[in-house]
């Protein structure tokens, strides 16, 4: 019984969306791990960027490339290919690259305390759980990402890791024995104003690319147009 395989313009289609992808994540990578290494370490002035993310920015171009190469790549489907399976990708594409960045920071983080201790990996990760999930209520992943929206910079070492709890509630008394607030209101604000952080760099990531995308929708009926001219011209040359 014959294999069935994809028309030839389906399979450039889907090795098109998976190249401009792999592009993107590539970069998204590299500029996180650079931030990472060199950035963040910096006194004062890396700590100040982490916490404003403003390594983030660099979502607007990269989410532009990747909204125009996945429309433009639609080129190779047919005219007549609903809108809803042209977005598949896109829909697909931007979650994976816009958390694909904390991902990576929480990789490096582990491999630091790791790094910074004669602990095993496995033991680390277990210690960093159960702090992420005193200080947030999650683990893994989420819990690093949950947490690091109102605490940007986390413990370097496997001491601090093991107090973390302990200096945040240090950390939000002294405020309150300066300033006479409840410690309840400085972690409100802190929450609200992480979290305010992250859904501006997430709707501006989003929508750069859906914009984009539907640029390079265009770009794609445009080259059909093209294609479609150049042979009835060579029709008639004929």
């Amino acid at each position: 019984m014959p294999t069935l395989r994809p028309p030839a313009n389906v399979s450039r289609y889907l090795l098109t969306v998976v190249a401009v992808t792999a592009a993107v994540l590539g970069v998204r990578f590299l500029i996180t791990w650079a931030a990472e290494v060199f950035l963040d370490p910096i006194p004062i002035l890396g700590g100040w960027l982490k916490s404003l993310e403003i390594v983030e920015l660099s979502v607007v171009l990269l989410f532009a490339i990747l909204g125009f190469g996945l429309g433009s790549a639609t080129r190779h489907l047919s005219a007549k290919t609903p809108l809803g399976l042209k977005s598949i990708a896109l829909v697909v594409a931007l979650p994976l690259v816009f958390f694909s960045s904390y991902w990576l920071r929480h990789y490096l983080w582990i491999s630091h305390l790791t790094a910074e201790s004669t602990m095993t990996r496995q033991e680390i990760t277990a210690l960093a759980n159960q702090a992420l999930s005193h200080e947030g209520g999650k683990t893994g992943f989420w819990g690093y990402y949950t947490t690091t929206t109102r605490m940007p910079i986390l413990p370097d070492t496997v001491a601090e890791l093991q107090r973390m709890a302990e200096d945040q509630k240090w950390f939000r008394s002294e405020l309150t024995r300066f300033s006479g607030i409840e410690p309840g209101v400085f972690s409100m604000i802190f929450d609200g104003a992480g979290w305010g952080i992250r859904l501006f760099y997430m709707a501006l990531a989003f929508l750069t690319g859906v914009i984009y995308f539907f640029k390079g929708l265009a770009e794609a009926d445009a080259a059909r147009l093209r294609k479609v001219a150049q042979g009835s011209a060579l029709q008639r040359k004929a």
